[in-house]
């Protein structure tokens, strides 16, 4: 990706949106490049949070592994998508492992440059702020949904997230789902039938 077109990918991730163009550059220049395979992990539940990541290109399933063993999909990652932000702000282990579904390429950030940044740009903070607060938000619904509502309707909720979240949003495009039926049943709250 040429730097015209990572500087705009940049300017509409949540974490940098709105910054002068001085700050956006800081925080590009501060940024590592990283490459991860297909079915590489980024990083796994539990680690310590040492960075956050920025998808360039590419694609990274979010999931964990409940306390009775049971896998659950938690989010699909999209360039432009932060990962890691939970774990880095709140200076926690990783809450969830982050796998590459195809060669992916990400910027990162160490968890002390992202606090260096966001005390020295008040933007970041506020911005940091709503992504948290969008991501609990996503969440209640995603219990609700889980609580509340049959299999096939959350799947159909999926669905249309996806969908939401893609290139074809909005262009009367057909969508392609590229995602296993575990990935989809994970990610909806529901087992798969064998």
């Amino acid at each position: 990706m040429n730097e015209a077109a990572l500087r705009a990918l940049m300017s509409k991730a949540d974490l940098f949106q709105d910054l002068d163009p001085v700050a956006l550059n800081t925080v590009m220049q501060t940024a590592a490049h990283c490459v991860i395979s297909r079915a590489t992990s980024l990083f796994k539940q539990g680690d310590e949070a040492a960075n956050l990541f920025l998808v360039v290109e590419g694609r990274l399933k979010v999931g964990l592994v409940t306390a009775n063993g049971a896998p659950l999909a938690v989010r699909f990652m999209e360039p432009g998508d932060l990962a890691g932000c939970a774990a880095v702000f709140r200076r926690i282990p990783y809450p969830a492992t982050a796998t590459a579904v195809v060669d992916t390429v990400v910027l990162s950030w160490t968890a002390r440059q992202i606090e260096t940044m966001i005390q020295s740009h008040p933007q970041m903070a506020t911005n940091a702020l709503a992504i948290m607060g969008g991501r609990a938000e996503e969440f209640l619904q995603r219990f609700r949904e889980v609580a509340t509502e049959r299999v096939e309707q959350r799947i159909a909720r999926t669905l249309l997230r996806l969908r939401r979240g893609s290139s074809a949003e909005g262009k009367g495009e057909r969508f392609t789902l590229r995602m296993s039926r575990q990935d989809l049943a994970e990610f909806s709250g529901a087992t798969l039938s064998r």
